[in-house]
């Protein structure tokens, strides 16, 4: 009976251990479009995806069904545009749906676009490994709640404030005026400097030379991001 209840308690464990949030998909504010993937499997041994400490591809697509314009979109299996990478913690990174190129068939999604849905998987970053990967996935299982995409990629925030962040090579934030924006290389190294007159909340094209993790410098705020 002892041996049995061990067991019972074993499984159990693992259970919950392996249904925890080891993936989320959450929005930065309601409606914005604008979603932030993190995802640790480390204590499972990476049995949901095995990035053997390299960037994941994650590999998106709409079906007609899921959107309020009826159309398929899908990312091109050679050329992943939404990475992962490992930020000391997690792995973690950000995509928009107000401006995400579905760079195989649909391209960009019209404003006005009500998206209820998500499919994706995890493989390997930028071009897709068919024996490396997951089984397709639902967004809507991991947090992914509904958004209606803005014009121009506009992002709306209701005006609230929102910690600063880089999706697709922009950089929002929620910051207005007169700007001073610092990047800087994990080494310390300043690698630009912009100044700018942020009057909204379009995202601020950083146009940095490499991907990779920076620290971005925002009048007094300071963050970390993927680029």
């Amino acid at each position: 009976m002892k041996k049995l209840y061990f067991l019972l308690m074993f499984s159990l464990g693992y259970a919950i251990s392996f249904g925890q949030a080891l993936l989320t998909i959450v929005q930065t504010s309601p409606n914005s479009g604008i979603y932030t993937i993190t995802y640790n499997d480390s204590a499972n041994g990476w049995a949901f995806y095995n990035p053997y400490s390299q960037p994941i591809g994650v590999y998106m697509w709409l079906n007609p069904t899921d959107t309020s314009g009826n159309s398929t979109y899908n990312d091109s299996w050679g050329n992943i545009s939404t990475q992962l990478t490992w930020d000391g913690t997690n792995y973690s990174g950000t995509f928009n749906l107000n401006t995400h190129n579905f760079n195989n068939i649909g391209g960009v999604l019209p404003a006005g676009t009500t998206v209820n849905e998500l499919h994706f998987l995890f493989t390997e970053y930028p071009s897709g490994n068919g024996s490396h990967q997951t089984s397709d996935k639902l967004a809507s299982s991991y947090g992914f709640t509904s958004t209606t995409t803005s014009s121009l990629g506009v992002v709306d925030i209701n005006n609230s404030k929102f910690k600063s962040f880089v999706s697709e090579g922009k950089l929002y934030t929620s910051q207005k005026g007169n700007l001073e924006i610092q990047v800087y290389d994990f080494s310390g190294k300043m690698v630009k400097k912009i100044k700018i007159n942020n009057l909204n909340k379009n995202g601020i094209e950083l146009n940095l030379s490499q991907k990779g993790k920076y620290i971005v410098k925002i009048n007094n705020e300071i963050v970390k991001v993927n680029y």
